[in-house]
């Protein structure tokens, strides 16, 4: 029974480990967004 629950753990460990890896990733995708840039329409001086 023991090394059943062993078993579990250890494969919870690699599932949380998966998905701490999974945000990390988008974490590091959003902080390296940049909007496109759009042109700025200058309104004429007067």
């Amino acid at each position: 029974m023991t090394m059943v629950f062993n078993r579990i753990v250890e494969l919870v460990g690699w599932i949380v480990l998966g998905i701490c890896v999974l945000l990390l990733v988008a974490a590091h995708h959003i902080d390296n967004y940049q909007a496109p840039e759009v042109p700025v329409a200058t309104a004429p001086h007067k």
